[in-house]
């Protein structure tokens, strides 16, 4: 008889060992699922910052691309703009040229 009640003793000290344990298994697993959940929202966000760190890295290609475009348009622009300055000159001076010329013979 008492080699049963201690077996009946130690199977109830067992069933409540492993109570215990399922309850920590349970905590764990949600724990793990927390975690989990965690990392996947933080790997998400890595993903949206590396998408746009790439649409960024483009749209700062594309900008230097037309900003250089732009500042060979306006080289370009400022040289014609100083070969008509140089070129209304000269006939501003032909054309005084002319008039006194002209004034000269009649």
């Amino acid at each position: 008889m008492r080699q049963l009640a201690e077996v009946r003793r130690r199977l109830v000290a067992a069933e409540d060992v492993l109570a215990a344990a399922l309850a920590e298994m349970k905590r764990a697993d949600e724990a793990f699922d927390a975690a989990s959940d965690r990392f996947a929202v933080a790997e998400s966000a890595l993903d949206a910052a590396r998408e746009e760190r790439a649409v960024a890295r483009w749209e700062r290609y594309a900008a230097r691309q037309a900003h250089g475009s732009a500042a060979t348009a306006m080289a370009r622009l400022q040289r014609r703009v100083s070969e008509l300055s140089g070129w209304a000159d000269r006939m501003a001076e032909l054309r005084a040229r002319l008039l006194s010329w002209i004034g000269q013979m009649f």
